[in-house]
């Protein structure tokens, strides 16, 4: 089910990229895959120095029913692109019967080494790969870093599951050309290589690690999986897919993990997992198709396929952004997303709850823990929740809010409302202030005397002052229910608390000036740390 159901998002993708680049008879191979797939299981194919593939054992499966063999290096035809400088100019082509070139390379051997992987019907001169090798070594000192963009645009075009097998070869491939690296430059070991791929790219990076060690008896320093596919690939045996057994550090970011239908494994694979908003459902993801249309800088082949997978690309945005972004991306551990929406996990360090950045820096954060052993990735690899915003620049702070809804006489009489909640914060200044944040998604009950906590996200406010509260209420005609004819929808709020998660110091309780004042529908309420101390006097 899980495989049928993504197939069928890469269906979609994969018709219209046929739709744009071939011709009918193209598209009725696609169609046919199934039976261009029905190769011997027992057949090997091996090809050369880059070892031999089969068929057999776990590359078939329950999950992995259609197999077949990598196509030919010479068809497929990867291709290394290295960068070494800021402005991402003089690209160097990395030639595999070359090796003594890369010593004239201007290569800092003691520097970060990246390897970045595009997915399924891409190219090496994608613009995000581009964007995400600038960002990485504009991070590091000049000429102390190298980026080299992987292509194999030659074997990533439909069918999927020939793509898929693919990958194999060009993973053998990558493990070769990392070899040369490490023996032309005198490398002591692969600590600073660090290899990032999105969708199907993760697994290439899973396969070069494995062949690494296989054939060379080295070890990756770190490996990204950007939103790792799923199709063919979920609920398989480790070696055929990312797995953490691959690299030294294994990270990765789940956004599209939707098991009846995303493009994203759901499963825990690395020696960190995040899921940004769950992993399922991305913020700005939810658009319709004519929104992604109005956009004038796309095609019309790529406005269709962000619409299809928005969320499947969000993780290589999130990852791209967190390079140089001075927002944290800070996610926690938490038994499940729903318990941390509802703020039962904002605290780090505090009952057992441990925080770690998303993206480029999480290394840094996963090895402080692992030191001070309050990590074990070993027997209970940690999981990591975190929010975001719907447009760039994604990153958001979390703020815990809890109401305390009045229960005197007024509020009681009055009895609950349903309704939507918003917050927005204010700092010292006037350009302080946080967008307004919506206490639920949906509209939620509030009856007085009891008390609610969410977990919501905004821009940061370092030095919060006070807070406007909103309050939204929905008639409907049809729900006599709702109908108020004589009074205004209101609530009552004895007070509200607001903490931080990025900001541990922040703890503040704001009042209204009047606990009997009523936060009326369509208005603006204040809310101020001293009117609390007012209340106190008049109770």
């Amino acid at each position: 089910m899980i495989v049928a159901n993504s197939t069928g998002g890469l269906m979609l993708q994969t018709m219209l990229y046929l739709a744009n680049h071939t011709n009918r008879a193209a598209i009725d191979t696609l169609i046919d895959v199934p039976a261009s797939a029905k190769a011997d299981l027992n057949e090997v194919r091996c090809y050369g120095v880059y070892g031999c593939f089969p068929l057999n054992g776990p590359w078939h499966s329950k999950t992995r029913q259609i197999n077949v063999h990598p196509q030919k290096p010479s068809q497929i035809e990867p291709h290394y692109t290295l960068y070494t400088t800021r402005a991402f100019d003089d690209p160097k082509f990395v030639d595999l019967n070359d090796p003594e070139a890369i010593r004239q390379m201007n290569i800092n051997p003691e520097g970060k080494l990246f390897f970045i992987s595009h997915g399924y019907l891409e190219g090496g001169n994608i613009q995000w790969m581009i964007d995400m090798g600038k960002a990485l070594l504009n991070s590091e000192p000049e000429g102390q870093a190298a980026a080299v963009l992987i292509d194999w645009g030659g074997g990533s075009s439909p069918p999927y599951v020939q793509a898929v097998a693919n990958i194999r070869l060009v993973g053998a491939i990558t493990a070769h050309v990392i070899h040369m690296f490490y023996e032309e430059l005198g490398m002591d070991n692969l600590n600073n290589v660090h290899f990032i791929g999105h969708s199907l790219g993760s697994h290439l990076a899973g396969y070069a690690g494995s062949h690494l060690q296989r054939d060379f008896g080295l070890k990756l320093g770190r490996i990204t999986g950007l939103d790792p596919a799923a199709p063919l690939f979920a609920e398989t045996d480790p070696i055929v897919r990312l797995d953490r057994s691959d690299a030294h550090y294994v990270d990765i970011i789940h956004t599209d993990a939707n098991i009846v239908g995303g493009l994203g494994l759901y499963q825990r694979i690395g020696h960190i997992d995040f899921y940004p908003n769950g992993g399922v459902e991305m913020p700005g993801c939810d658009g319709k198709l004519q929104d992604y249309m109005r956009n004038r800088q796309s095609s019309v082949l790529e406005s269709m396929q962000m619409f299809l997978g928005c969320n499947h690309l969000r993780s290589y945005q999130y990852f791209t952004e967190s390079i140089s972004t001075k927002c944290p991306f800070i996610g926690i551990t938490c038994s499940s997303f729903e318990s941390f929406k509802e703020g039962k996990c904002s605290r780090c360090n505090e009952n057992g709850n441990r925080c770690m950045r998303m993206g480029y820096h999480s290394y840094e954060d996963y090895r402080t823990l692992a030191r001070a052993k309050k990590i074990d990735s070993r027997r209970n690899p940690p999981v990591l929740y975190l929010m975001t915003g719907d447009k760039a620049p994604f990153c958001r702070h979390h703020y815990k809010i809890t109401v305390r809804i009045s229960g005197h006489d007024q509020s009681t009489t009055h009895g609950g409302e349903i309704g939507t909640l918003s917050v927005r914060l204010h700092g010292k200044t006037y350009k302080k202030v946080t967008e307004k944040m919506k206490f639920s998604a949906e509209p939620k009950f509030f009856e007085p005397g009891f008390e609610y906590t969410s977990l919501v996200v905004g821009s940061e406010i370092k030095d919060p002052v006070y807070a406007s509260v909103y309050w939204d209420y929905q008639t409907s005609i049809l729900n006599p229910l709702t109908w108020r004819l004589l009074t205004s929808p209101r609530i009552f709020i004895s007070h509200i608390i607001i903490e931080s998660l990025e900001t541990p110091h922040i703890h503040l309780k704001l009042c209204p000036i009047n606990e009997s004042s009523a936060v009326i529908t369509g208005s603006e309420n204040i809310m101020q740390q001293k009117y609390c101390e007012h209340s106190a006097k008049m109770i």
